[in-house]
């Protein structure tokens, strides 16, 4: 197959530009049938200690429908890389430019139908003849490709993978060893900076990187929206995709286990910075460097994560319906996971440098765009006190890193007014005309350190979920799912080397950082500037991947083309920056809003309405001996929810960018579905009917509930004619999940119904619950029926006052001229006694007029037997004498005889 693939070298050329000789560049885009799989490569950096071969074995998978035949694999490799934007673009290009290459060998298997594979193992030279040709330090850019013929058409190329390979130094070469001149000789025929009398080529360590490695810990929202906090509701989680990460070997376990060993080592001295580079050092083994590579290393930890995971340590149910909050659960399994992680996580941050990141990676122009204060308090200014607080540790203050990579002038504005005076951004994000090696410059009130976003490309790509920021030109978008993890692993490490090792001078297009400094034709050397390596927020790499860095972190400042300098460190030289810069729309992606989730004016309204209403419950709540939260904890959850809802889209794309939307208008719906509900919580039972009133001050009796789990203050607010009046009872308390009864003092002025409108609401002014109205009577007098009884008071006083006067003279009185002539039995009655009268109308009632008793006693009395003083004695013998046995002891008395 070689003798075909070599004899015909004009169908390889046209078939497969990409396997045409060095320098040739490609104008067509090859089909692929076929993917490559790197199992292993040896070195991942070159130094000189490290051997003069390359080693690279995996396999090829037949990706097509064809069969591919007569298959054979070579090693290609690029110039050195010029600026940081060439760490993604080299690989992102349809056919770069070849500079070395070697014969193509055979695979395991010359034949693949659809599906199978072969195996393949490279041993390349890095000098010399027929290998890579290597003899200068620098990143160099590799390309395994894979020519075939498969079923119905020509030689191509059907499978190609591209990585890169660092050169931190070249081992021994003979070669190299015959063009060297001693220094002292005064020949300068030698142009390898460098090298020495055995062909090896020593790092460059006159003016070292100053390198800080960010390692971000965070996690994407998994907290379900509309829960209330202070253990007050159960927590609850969106998914189970949290426990998965924090249990070992889920994505959170793996970013933290390495670091133990960066935590548990201890101090070492240095080596000599003249001697050779040493080998890259065992996956998580602890080196004398390692100590230097705690000091140049933070942890970047999302303060969303530390709730969430402190919440889980509590025990937490899972949602079926993330956007209802009051939707069945089913208890979650993650606990005891999150337990153990964040035990272990504030074992490490007590020994590392630590950083807060803003809350849930909140879009910094969304958070200006809704403009309240309490919600940029809470992204910006608490997100250090909460990882202090759960961490047990004391944060670098002073450094705002926007999790979008990039601000744009209205996250510029925000920092501004809330004094957040530092920021980390892109470097395609500031334009200059005076490129600083130190990468920092002045934005007006603003200082900004930037970064290179390539490296963060670079990283993100690492790991079982590869992502391409948001933020990433489209000329560096490297397609991901055609390269395997060992190959974008071994691009990391490329990219995190690159700002260490030097490149030649010719080659150099960066300046400053990256794309800070393009507007300027100066050109400033890569190495010696501030190496700021900030990863993806939410990047994913493996155990190994994570180990690969830390091991490459340790090469470099182990051979001194690093130097360790602490965030401290950046955020000194940052604030004390004086070259100014400005704010510029990316290079290729175009203004820092455009990659963003869009915020329309009336989601920010309603936001912003959302918060203030948040604030107004806060502030009428009350504390409760008997409730172990407080009203800030009660309600914080809610205002975190719509931060989180702002997040940053973690991946180029629109649709991320539409996932986030909908994510965002269900977060918006739950929590205001939570404030509805705490409204309703709150009000009046109405009596229903009709209300009656004593009298005219009887007070109205109402009961108010409470169903929040805090006591409330409120104010009852009543809508009354004028014909009642309703006393104000001032702010009243209700206690937590109960009722209390009150009095509203009235003071009616009608007795006619009166409809009344009572509502309440909290001291703030937030109207609560549903107004009641009611149907009011009182028995009070109206002021009509008041002026008929004052005038028929007067009217009888008048009329007795005229009876009485003419009494007085003995007159008759006139009112009594026409009365009729009163008959014998009204005058015995006008004469009798009252209690006399008083038998006499009983009798009457019950005997119709007449009475008599066994004792002769009857009535009514003959007038013949009346005595003198009125009472009448009928013998039973009819005889009309007074019986001798019977003796009046009153003569007014009419109850009986008395013995005599």
């Amino acid at each position: 197959m070689l003798m075909v693939l070599s004899a015909a070298p004009a169908a390889v050329l046209s078939a497969a530009p990409a396997a045409a000789a060095p320098g040739d560049a490609a104008t067509a885009q090859p089909d692929r049938f076929a993917q490559i799989v790197i199992d292993s490569m040896t070195p991942s950096m070159v130094t000189s200690s490290s051997g003069p071969t390359v080693a690279i074995s995996g396999h090829v998978i037949n990706t097509s429908s064809r069969t591919l035949r007569d298959l054979g694999i070579r090693l290609e490799r690029g110039d050195a890389l010029a600026g940081a934007s060439q760490l993604r673009s080299a690989l992102a290009g349809e056919h770069p430019p070849i500079a070395a290459a070697t014969d193509f060998s055979d695979l395991s298997s010359d034949t693949l139908a659809p599906g199978a594979q072969a195996s393949f193992s490279l041993t390349v030279p890095l000098s010399g003849a027929g290998g890579l040709q290597i003899s200068q330090r620098g990143v160099y850019p590799l390309q395994l490709n894979v020519n075939g013929l498969p079923d119905y058409g020509g030689v191509a190329q059907v499978a190609g993978s591209r990585t890169l390979l660092p050169v931190l130094s070249l081992p021994p070469d003979r070669s190299r060893a015959a063009a060297y001149t001693d220094p002292g000789s005064g020949d300068a025929s030698s142009t390898t900076p460098g090298l020495g009398a055995d062909g090896s080529v020593s790092a460059d360590t006159s003016s070292p990187s100053r390198f800080t490695l960010l390692w971000p810990i965070a996690a994407p929202p998994q907290l379900a929206p509309g829960a209330l906090g202070g253990n007050t509701e159960p927590v609850r989680l969106i998914s189970e995709d949290m426990a998965r990460s924090l249990s070992p070997g889920g994505r959170l376990d793996s970013v933290l286990a390495p670091l133990r060993a960066i935590a548990d080592a201890a101090p070492a001295s240095a080596p000599d910075p003249g001697s050779a580079s040493p080998a890259p050092p065992a996956p998580g083994a602890q080196s004398g460097q390692t100590s230097d590579l705690a000091r140049s290393m933070c942890l970047a930890v999302d303060p969303n994560l530390l709730v969430t995971v402190r919440a889980m340590s509590l025990g937490y149910v899972v949602s079926s319906d993330p956007s209802d909050p009051t939707s069945s659960t089913v208890p979650g399994t993650g606990q005891d996971a999150a337990t153990s992680w964040l035990n272990e996580l504030r074992d490490v941050a007590s020994r590392l440098c630590v950083v807060a990141l803003p809350f849930a990676g909140v879009d910094l122009s969304a958070l200006a765009e809704i403009d309240n204060s309490g919600l940029t308090a809470t992204a910006l200014d608490s997100p250090a006190d909460v990882v202090d607080s759960v961490l047990g540790v004391k944060s670098v203050r002073g450094l705002t890193i926007p999790a979008l990579g990039a601000i744009n002038q209205a996250g510029a504005r925000l920092l501004e007014d809330t004094n957040h005076s530092t920021v980390l951004t892109s470097a395609g994000n500031l334009s200059t005309e005076q490129p600083q090696s130190s990468g920092a410059y002045r934005v007006g009130p603003l200082a900004a350190q930037s970064y290179d976003e390539p490296v963060t490309a670079a990283l993100a790509a690492l790991g079982t979920n590869p992502t391409t920021p948001a933020i990433t030109p489209a000329d560096q978008m490297v397609d991901l799912s055609a390269e395997s993890p060992l190959s974008r692993r071994q691009a990391g490490i490329g990219a995190l080397a690159f700002a260490a090792v030097d490149t030649p001078d010719d080659e150099r297009a960066d300046s400053g950082q990256g794309s800070a400094g393009q507007t300027s034709a100066a050109q400033l050397p890569t190495t010696g500037r501030s190496q700021v390596v900030l990863p993806s927020l939410y990047w994913s790499p493996t155990t190994d991947d994570a180990n690969a860095l830390i091991s490459t972190a340790e090469v470099l400042l182990g051979s001194r083309v690093a130097t360790p300098t602490p965030l401290t460190s950046v955020v000194d030289s940052a604030d004390a920056a004086r070259a100014d810069a400005r704010l510029a729309p990316l290079p290729g992606v175009g203004p820092v809003a455009s990659v963003s989730v869009p915020l329309p004016e009336q989601t920010a309204t309603g936001m912003r309405e959302q918060a203030d209403l948040s604030y107004q419950l806060q502030g009428s709540l009350v504390s409760s001996a008997d409730v172990e939260t407080t009203p800030e904890r009660y309600l914080a959850p809610l205002r975190e929810d719509m931060l989180r809802s702002l997040t940053v889209p973690a991946r180029a794309g629109a649709a991320t960018r539409t996932r986030l939307a909908d994510t965002r208008a269900q977060t918006i719906r739950a929590v205001t579905s939570t404030l509805d509900r705490m409204r309703a919580a709150v009000t009046i039972l109405d009596p229903g009917g009709r209300y009656t009133l004593a009298s005219e001050r009887s007070p109205l009796l109402l009961v108010v509930r409470n169903d929040l789990a805090l006591p409330i203050r409120v104010d009852i607010r009543t809508s009354a004619p004028h014909d009642l009046d309703i006393g104000d009872v001032g702010t009243i308390e209700i206690p937590a999940r109960g009722t209390r009864q009150l009095q509203l003092p009235t003071r009616a002025e009608t007795s006619e119904a009166i409809t009344v409108t009572i509502s309440i609401a909290t001291v703030t002014g937030l109207p609560m619950g549903s107004d009641i109205r009611l149907s009011v009577h009182s028995n009070a007098y109206g002021k009509a029926l008041f002026i008929i009884t004052i005038i028929a008071g007067a009217a009888l006083v008048l009329l007795t006052a005229r009876r009485l006067w003419h009494r007085f003279r003995g007159e008759p009185d006139p009112a009594d001229a026409d009365r009729p002539e009163p008959d014998e039995q009204e005058r015995l009655l006008a004469a009798a006694t009252y209690q006399q009268r008083r038998r006499t109308l009983h009798i009457e009632e019950v005997h119709s007029g007449e009475w008599s008793d066994d004792a002769g006693y009857s009535w009514p009395p003959d007038p013949e037997r009346a005595d003198d003083a009125g009472s009448v004695r009928t013998s039973p013998g009819g005889d009309g004498s007074e019986d001798p046995g019977y003796r009046h002891t009153d003569p007014g008395s009419t109850d009986g005889p008395t013995p005599g």
